[in-house]
């Protein structure tokens, strides 16, 4: 189903990217402090919100970005699939699947490999002087991961319960503190963590933690190796630390339990029912949600 394969779009942005890499531009004049005042009100006033979706707003900007991310000419269509991709996101996130800075890292690594950048800060510089968004590049990014197991973990096995075959894996529930080396708060916050246990671990995660969604689901393979490697070593009720070159890790396991976890193959008869099914499923998604149009070109 294309929906599982989106992030090869990025494709697209990178190859336009590489194909501007030998032009030369003429040197622009320094604006008057008076310029730079309209241009920043004229973006403020240009990126406003244009959508809600179940109190999610939504901003031109993201409309914008939704038309290169899924290569849709069509404004309108570009927004009806960024509404499904947030009502699926929404979804995911009230069973606790959640989406780490370091899943979000290795994607975007790995199509900028593919396209012959080795690094993130390399990446991230190509796509400012191109003008766009790094920080809603990882956004769209983390949405799309989050559905994306969404889909396999959850939705697919609900909606082919007679159809699909797999297998039972376990499945770790995990709170998370992920905190960043280059935060200018980095020794602060680290000094915070001494009395750091069970009962306390959630409440100083949603204060301190680099990342918000703290609380997770995730079975082997899911992390960069370092953290696979010690969830799975460590067993139910421990809190350890984990330390990379640009993070630190704080983890405390709450449980696991054995989950039906769904092969990708499928025949193509069934695959025809699960994707009407996927689009029963959406429909109704949209039924009992509410979508404001501030902007009403985008109906």
């Amino acid at each position: 189903m294309s929906r599982f394969f989106k992030l090869l779009l990025l494709l697209i942005i990178l190859s336009y990217l590489s194909s501007c890499g030998g032009k030369k531009y003429k040197p622009l004049s320094k604006p008057t402090k008076e310029e730079e005042t309209i241009k920043i009100e004229d973006a403020q006033l240009a990126d406003k919100v244009v959508l809600v979706v179940n109190s999610e707003p939504v901003l031109l900007s993201d409309i914008e970005f939704a038309k290169t991310w899924f290569n849709e000419k069509d404004t309108k269509k570009a927004t009806n699939r960024l509404i499904d991709e947030i009502l699926l996101s929404q979804e995911a996130r009230k069973i606790g699947i959640s989406v780490s800075p370091q899943e979000i890292d290795e994607a975007i690594l790995r199509i900028a490999k593919a396209n012959n950048i080795n690094n993130l800060e390399e990446f991230k510089k190509g796509l400012e002087k191109q003008g766009v968004s790094y920080r809603k590049l990882r956004d769209f990014i983390q949405r799309d991961i989050q559905v994306a197991k969404f889909m396999q973990f959850y939705l697919r096995p609900q909606l082919s319960k007679n159809v699909l075959e797999g297998k039972q894996d376990l499945v770790r529930k995990i709170d998370m503190i992920y905190i960043d080396k280059s935060d200018e708060k980095y020794k602060e916050k680290l000094q915070k963590l001494k009395d750091l246990n069970k009962e306390n671990f959630a409440e100083i995660a949603k204060t301190i933690s680099d990342y918000k969604d703290i609380s997770m689901e995730v079975k082997k393979g899911d992390m960069i190796p370092q953290l696979d490697e010690e969830i799975f070593k460590h067993k139910v009720g421990d809190i350890f630390k984990v330390e990379t070159d640009k993070a630190i890790y704080y983890v405390y396991i709450k449980g696991e339990e054995k989950k039906f976890v769904p092969d990708f193959e499928m025949k193509k008869e069934d695959m025809e029912k699960f994707e009407k099914d996927f689009d029963i499923y959406i429909k109704k998604l949209r039924e009992k949600a509410t979508i404001m149009y501030l902007d009403e070109s985008l109906k």
